[in-house]
């Protein structure tokens, strides 16, 4: 039975990351959905002046059929918050994990999680035969094995060049089960659709809507 995969951004290291390397587009390369909870991307994005900030507003404009901005409570509520001239600590966290818990899965889907947050495999316990976690240099080096970029180290060295320093971890040593998992889910699919897609913003469904993000966001 065909596996019908998402990607989840869960905290915004990996798009400033990507963006500092200009390879935001490496997030559409696999065809796939792409979520990314607001308050993630507000995060990534709020400061003008940030590192990638300009250049994720401007990719997420650019690919509103394939990437999806994704509401959630914790942060309209913190966005009332801030109004009343208050704070709330670990905003895209739990953003994030509002959108796992609730984000519906069917029996034949899948979410990949994109996390360099070194506590986000806590989260694989809510259902982990469904949720597949992969960090950046992870997913960087399975888009190389999959022969769709030339170098994950280039996109690093790009990153260091603009002033990043990226975190260099995997999720787990080679041949481990949720590698295994990570590399059906992302290349594998990969490979069924580049016979016939360009690598671009094009889906294997039917394309949904383009998303509106708050103003706040914006």
């Amino acid at each position: 039975m065909p596996v019908d995969v998402k990607i989840i951004v869960t905290d915004a290291p990996p798009l400033i990351t990507l963006a500092a390397a200009k390879s935001l587009d490496y997030l559409l390369y696999p065809v796939l959905p792409v979520i990314i909870p607001d308050a993630v991307f507000f995060e990534a994005t709020n400061a003008a002046g940030k590192l990638g900030a300009q250049e994720i507003l401007d990719w997420y404009r650019d690919h509103m059929a394939a990437v999806r901005v994704e509401p959630t409570e914790a942060f309209a509520t913190a966005q009332l918050v801030a109004r009343a001239g208050g704070r709330q600590r670990d905003l895209g966290e739990r953003a994030a994990l509002e959108v796992i818990r609730h984000y519906p899965l069917a029996q034949d889907e899948r979410a990949l999680l994109l996390s360099d947050d070194r506590d986000i495999g806590r989260v694989i316990v809510i259902d982990p035969d469904k949720l597949i976690l992969l960090t950046t240099w992870d997913y960087l080096r399975q888009l190389e094995e999959a022969q769709r970029i030339q170098s994950a180290d280039a996109v690093i060295e790009a990153v260091r060049a603009a002033g990043r320093n990226p975190r260099l971890v995997g999720t787990a040593s080679p041949g481990t089960p949720p590698t295994n998992r990570a590399t059906e889910a992302a290349v594998g699919l990969v490979s069924c659709n580049r016979r016939s897609l360009p690598p671009v913003a094009q889906s294997c469904n039917t394309p949904r809507q383009p998303v509106s993000t708050p103003a706040e966001v914006l």
